[in-house]
C-alpha cells in the first residue's frame, strides 16, 4: 500500500446509546502542498482546538504553544497530524471546513542505541478529543489510523512512544498495545544560598553564560552527540534540530559553561562549549532539572579534568541564580 493510500480520508459512522448516529471524517491537516493558506488556516483552526480541549489545565497552554511547537519541529509533517470532523449533516462542505473534534498527531523521531546504531520512531501526542464528543471511541479511530500509518509507511517507523497519564494507559496499552514504563523523578534538597552564590567562573579560565542560538547550536549538537546519544537511548537531535527546535524551546533557559579558544585569524575571541544545562521553575521553590551534558574529555589550563559534579554544580548555581523565584530560605 502507497503513502498516499495510507494517508486517504474516511468516513466513520458512530452509533449513540439513544439509537442515534454520528458521522465523522478522517483526514490529515492541509499541507502546503495543496495551499500555503489553506494550510496555514487549517494548522490555525488545529492549535485552537487542541488549545480548548486543554483548558482545563491550572496553567493552560495557548493555541501559540502548539503552533510552535508544529512549526519550529524540523520533521514536522502536515500529514501526520490526524483529525476528525463532525458532519452533522453528512455533506462534503463539513467534510472540509467543519469542527475539528478529536485529534493525534505522529512525530518522526529518531532513537539512539549506544554502539547499538539507532532506530526510526513514531512519537504519539496532541492525543484529543472535544468534550462534546467524548466516549464515542474518537481517539481509538485515531490511535488505531496512527499505529496503521507507522506501521505500513515507506518511512519505516518500527517503534512508537508517547508520555500520558496514568488514568490513561490501560486505553493505550488496550488498543495500541503499548507497554507502560513508570517515569522515575529523584527530588532532591539542595542547599540554595552556597550554589546561587557560586561564581560564573572560578577564573578567567571559565565562564557561564546563557546559551546563544544558532551560534552554539553546532557545539551543543557535537557534546549531545558524545554524551548522550553514543551512550543512552536518546532522541537524535539533528544540527537542524538544535537551531530550529531546541533554540526557541530551551533558549532562553539553557546555560553553557565555556573555557577560552586561541585567538582566531582575525583576533576575534572565541570560546567552548564544556557543558550545558536547562532547569524550569516548577512551584516555590522547586525546580526541576530539563537535561545535562558534559564533555568527558575536556581539560583545563592546568589539566584537570572537568569533572561532571563540578561542572554541574556552578551551572546549576548560575541559572538558579538567573532563573530566580525562590527564598534565600528555600531548600
Amino acid at each position: 500500500m502507497s503513502d498516499n493510500d495510507l494517508l486517504a480520508p474516511s468516513d466513520h459512522t458512530i452509533t449513540l446509546p439513544d439509537g442515534s448516529t454520528q458521522t465523522y471524517h478522517l483526514r490529515s491537516l492541509r499541507s502546503t502542498t495543496t495551499s500555503e493558506k489553506e494550510a496555514d488556516v487549517d494548522i490555525a483552526n488545529w492549535t485552537k482546538f487542541c488549545a480548548s480541549v486543554f483548558s482545563y489545565k491550572p496553567n493552560p497552554p495557548p493555541p501559540s504553544y502548539f503552533a510552535r511547537h508544529f512549526y519550529n519541529d524540523p520533521q514536522r509533517d502536515a500529514d501526520l497530524v490526524r483529525v476528525l470532523i463532525h458532519c452533522p449533516t453528512n455533506n462534503d462542505e463539513e467534510r472540509e471546513h467543519g469542527e475539528i473534534v478529536s485529534s493525534v498527531r505522529i512525530f518522526r523521531r529518531t532513537l539512539t542505541a549506544g554502539s547499538s546504531g539507532v532506530v526510526e520512531a513514531g512519537g504519539i501526542g496532541e492525543v484529543c478529543t472535544s468534550p462534546n464528543h467524548q466516549r464515542r471511541g474518537l481517539s481509538k479511530i485515531l490511535l488505531k489510523d496512527a499505529l496503521r500509518i507507522m506501521s505500513e509507511s515507506s518511512s519505516s517507523m518500527t517503534c512508537s512512544l508517547l508520555h500520558a497519564n496514568p488514568e490513561f494507559r490501560p486505553v493505550y496499552s488496550k488498543v495500541g498495545g503499548y507497554q507502560s514504563l513508570r517515569s522515575e523523578w529523584t527530588v532532591v534538597p539542595i542547599q540554595l544560598n552556597p550554589l546561587t552564590n557560586a561564581k560564573s567562573g572560578d577564573n578567567n579560565e571559565w565562564c557561564i553564560r546563557q546559551a546563544n542560538f544558532p551560534e552554539d547550536a553546532n557545539q551543543l549538537h557535537k557534546l549531545h552527540m558524545a554524551y548522550s546519544e553514543n551512550r543512552l537511548v536518546t532522541i537524535q537531535r539533528s544540527l537542524q534540530y538544535w537551531k530550529e527546535y531546541v533554540g526557541a524551546e530551551l533558549g532562553g533557559a539553557l546555560w553553557v559553561l565555556t573555557k577560552p579558544k586561541p585567538d582566531s585569524v582575525d583576533g576575534e575571541k572565541k570560546d567552548e562549549i564544556v557543558a550545558w544545562i536547562s532547569i524550569r521553575p516548577r512551584g516555590a521553590g522547586r525546580f526541576q532539572l530539563r537535561e545535562f551534558g558534559v564533555d568527558k574529555t575536556m581539560t583545563s589550563q592546568n589539566n584537570k579534568s572537568v569533572l561532571t559534579s563540578w561542572a554541574m554544580e556552578r551551572l546549576l548555581g548560575v541559572a538558579l541564580n538567573q532563573v530566580g523565584g525562590f527564598n534565600n530560605d528555600d531548600a
